[in-house]
């Protein structure tokens, strides 16, 4: 799967709240009606919710007499299981409101393959100027400029300038807490290529 797509699964304050409330759990397991109690969700969302993280290999599913019971993965040298690692250390035992902003915002960066594209572009090439950028990506200026809004605003990437104050070209920013440094490995290896079109949705 994408890196994107393993992102955009945990791009979301309730599925994030799951998958920390199972981690946290004696044997990192709970069933889905457990795990709808704790993130107050029916059972018919707690189990789609589910079924997304579990797809994006964050969790296992299995039928366990009358409930299905889900567990975190053991996913190590995968993607997920690279996210999955960094997350533990972020996930902190107060309230949700606490982290989630912060940890959902450099997830979000991650969550989109025009983001990931610009991403793979600056990590293969080096700093790219905005018409470079351009070219490259085929996106119209408007939806560049608000793509790199988002990566900056995360972190991810920083404008550098030759003289003054304008904006000369983007560079790759260097990740300094787990998560980043996470999702930037995940992107380095090379498994978040993109084939698609780059064109605006």
């Amino acid at each position: 799967m994408e890196l994107w797509k393993i992102c955009r699964a945990v791009n979301n304050a309730v599925r994030l709240n799951m998958l920390r409330v199972i981690s946290q759990s004696p044997c990192c397991e709970l069933n889905v009606l457990q795990t709808g109690d704790f993130v107050r969700l029916q059972k018919a969302a707690s189990s789609q919710y589910l079924k997304q993280l579990a797809a994006a290999g964050f969790l296992d599913v299995k039928r366990n007499g009358r409930y299905v019971v889900c567990s975190c993965s053991d996913s190590l040298g995968t993607q997920a299981g690279e996210i999955y690692e960094a997350l533990k250390v972020v996930f902190p035992k107060s309230s949700m409101q606490e982290w989630t902003d912060g940890v959902i915002e450099k997830i979000n960066a991650f969550s989109h393959y025009v983001r990931i594209r610009i991403l793979n572009l600056l990590q293969k090439d080096g700093p790219i100027g905005f018409e470079q950028l351009l070219v490259k990506t085929e996106l119209t200026p408007k939806t560049l400029r608000r793509q790199i809004g988002v990566l900056i605003s995360a972190g991810f990437i920083e404008p550098g300038t030759n003289s003054g104050t304008e904006i000369r070209e983007y560079r790759l920013a260097g990740p300094c807490d787990p998560l980043s440094k996470a999702l930037i490995k995940c992107l380095k290896q090379g498994h978040s290529l993109q084939t698609v079109s780059m064109r605006d949705e």
